[in-house]
């Protein structure tokens, strides 16, 4: 029951932040809607114990809990991919500005020389 509670205040905690980090511009709204998400489903999650349970029975998992790490590192293999997959758009952007910045530094230099 004491974990229960935990992770009911984990998840309203998570919930508030994430929405102050919003009203901060700290965090963008498609960001914000996965965490607000993952936040809900900590609250059900902690509020109905048993629904994650009757979800490890049927798929198979030894104990919950190693369905709840499951469901954890999956939640969190999903925000790296997610984050790689940024982190690829803002390097092809960051290249086309250099070759862009690279060619207007030539014709500066082409037009000053002549």
């Amino acid at each position: 029951m004491e974990l229960q509670y935990f992770f009911i205040i984990a998840s309203v905690i998570t919930f508030l932040f994430v929405i102050k980090k919003i009203q901060k511009h700290g965090l963008d709204i498609d960001d914000a809607i996965v965490w607000i998400l993952w936040a809900i489903l900590l609250l059900v999650i902690s509020i109905f114990p048993q629904i994650p349970t009757w979800i490890s029975n049927k798929i198979g998992f030894m104990s919950t809990s190693n369905f709840i790490f499951c469901l954890f590192i999956f939640f969190l293999y999903i925000m790296l991919f997610n984050q790689n997959a940024q982190i690829s758009k803002l390097k092809e952007k960051q290249k086309e500005l250099v070759q862009k910045l690279s060619i207007k530094d030539y014709e500066d230099m082409k037009r000053d020389n002549k």
